[in-house]
């Protein structure tokens, strides 16, 4: 199922853009985040396992 805000055809300029969630800056889409843009939160790997631990968590 493809990303319910993203246009049929991608141009390399006027590509969608967010906010990693830990280290702040900006990323653009990429092809294989097609099916699931809407989840993205990190930039890669390395955000994404340094992700910052909520308060209810820890313990």
């Amino acid at each position: 199922m493809p990303a319910s805000n993203l246009p049929k055809r991608l141009t390399k300029g006027n590509l969608p853009s967010k906010i990693c969630a830990t280290c702040g800056r900006p990323f653009a889409y990429r092809k294989k985040w097609r099916a699931c843009w809407d989840e993205v939160k990190y930039c890669g790997e390395k955000c994404q396992r340094n992700r910052p631990t909520s308060a209810t968590t820890a313990t």
